[in-house]
């Protein structure tokens, strides 16, 4: 019925479950400019002759097979995105399929269980500005480092979850479009070049669980990047001068490395920074005290050789206080008094059962008598007797609290009485009624001495 419908434009199975063969009639379709088959357990081929007008292609989630035949004579591609597909064979249409489709824009091969050396056209291909081959786990070799030349219009790389080997070509920074530069989980080794860090548009860089190595050069966060991963590497040296100019960092990973010196004042001067992971590492002395980030909603400074106190009271702080915080076990004073944080106290295990109370006073919302996933434990003295001084509860606060509250409501039944005669009325009637009965309920079932029975007088 399809085949049928020689003006239809769109063509979308999309998460269908479909399979079996591609019916050779779809090359009838001549006006069709978008076809997409992601997640079907579609194979086969159309034709061997082009759909002239196609401009968007996609598939993936159970195809098998080779490179899709009729996508061989496709040459007005805009946009091909296959992902989930098991394909077989030479991947040298990483080379050929962008230099037959000139006007390509976005070329996307994920999951696709490739394998061979990485190949890209001999000849400039100005209008692709997409490139995504991650999570392929077989393509091997180095990054072309004349990518940029070839092309020099792209904005997105991807080459995540392959075997890419070698150094990282200062070449890149020749892509002077980048936004996005991802090579997580290769086998790349040596320095991050510097040249890297000069991108003028690049925003997000994630190099992270690979072998690079080497100091980050100081300045290293560009004024337009967003996003940085480099954690699991083999980084070094420290991160204590630099030229502060990231004005969008919202995440800075750095963990699993091996940094050293203290941390940084210039992190805490990072408007935007919201995620920061610096654990793992072998960073010493003390926390600055202006590691106070206002956006802040991880910060990991675990298995460091940090020191020995975190003083960040009076300041504006406010959310909750992170859990990760009872990592750092070389902490002997704590305090976050007098900010405006909620939520629950950390857990009074290891040396955060040493802090007291007044290591959180002056947080009108934040809640230490019961700690989040924190078991009760009574405290008792030595003679078995609680002392009261080391629980949870202030019990002067408590008894206090509830002598006013007793007061209060006392006051109030008070006022309304006085306003309302009837309710008055109602009242005093109300407690003679619960005295009598009271009286004679004591009076039928309980021995009472004589002397003090009231013997009704019968006229």
């Amino acid at each position: 019925a399809f085949c049928n419908l020689l003006r239809l434009r769109q063509l979308d199975f999309t998460d269908n479950n479909l399979w079996g063969e591609l019916p050779q009639c779809l090359s009838n379709l001549t006006s069709l400019r978008s076809l997409s088959m992601v997640n079907n357990e579609i194979s086969g081929d159309i034709s061997e002759s082009p759909i002239p007008h196609l401009s968007d292609g996609g598939g993936g989630g159970g195809y098998v097979g080779p490179f899709p035949e009729f996508l061989y004579h496709q040459t007005n591609l805009l946009y091909l995105r296959m992902s989930k597909v098991e394909m077989k064979g030479d991947i040298g249409f990483l080379s050929w399929f962008p230099a037959n489709n000139t006007n390509l824009k976005v070329f996307y091969l994920l999951n696709c269980s490739l394998s061979g050396h990485f190949q890209i056209p001999i000849h400039p291909h100005k209008n692709l500005m997409d490139l995504d081959i991650s999570n392929n786990g077989f393509i091997s070799g180095p990054i072309p480092p004349n990518i940029c030349t070839i092309f020099p219009n792209i904005e997105s790389l991807s080459l995540s979850g392959n075997k890419f080997f070698g150094k990282i070509p200062p070449q890149l920074s020749n892509c002077s479009f980048f936004h996005i530069l991802e090579a997580r989980n290769n086998q790349l080794t040596g320095e991050i070049p510097k040249e890297i860090w000069d991108l003028p548009m690049l925003s997000i860089l994630d190099l992270s669980k690979n072998k690079l190595s080497g100091n980050l050069p100081p300045g290293f966060v560009s004024p337009w990047m967003q996003e940085v991963y480099l954690s699991r590497n083999q980084l070094g040296g420290t991160l204590t001068t630099t030229n502060y100019t990231g004005y969008w960092l919202g995440v800075l990973d750095l963990s699993h490395n091996r940094f050293t010196g203290t941390i940084a004042e210039w992190i805490s001067r990072l408007p935007r920074l919201s995620y920061i992971l610096l654990n793992d590492n072998q960073f010493h002395g003390e926390v600055p005290v202006s590691f106070c980030l206002e956006n802040s909603k991880l910060i990991d400074l675990s298995h460091n050789h940090l020191s020995e106190s975190l003083d960040l009271s009076h300041n504006n702080l406010s959310g909750v206080i992170p859990l990760q915080l009872t990592e750092l076990h070389s902490l002997s004073s704590f305090s976050v008094a007098y900010n405006n944080l909620s939520g629950n106290c950390p857990q009074k295990i290891a040396q955060f059962s040493t802090f007291d109370e007044n290591s959180y006073q002056g947080n009108l919302f934040l809640n230490c008598t019961l700690p989040l996933l924190t078991p009760l434990r009574p405290t008792t003295s030595d003679d078995g007797y609680d002392d009261g001084e080391d629980g949870f509860i202030d019990m002067e606060s408590f008894y206090a609290s509830s002598g006013v509250s007793f007061i209060m409501v006392l006051l109030i039944i008070a006022s309304v009485l006085y306003v309302n005669p009837y309710w008055k009325q109602a009242w005093f009637y109300y407690v003679g009624v619960t005295i009598t009965t009271c009286y004679y309920f004591v009076v039928d079932h309980l021995h009472v001495p004589t002397r003090y029975k009231v013997w009704e007088l019968h006229k």
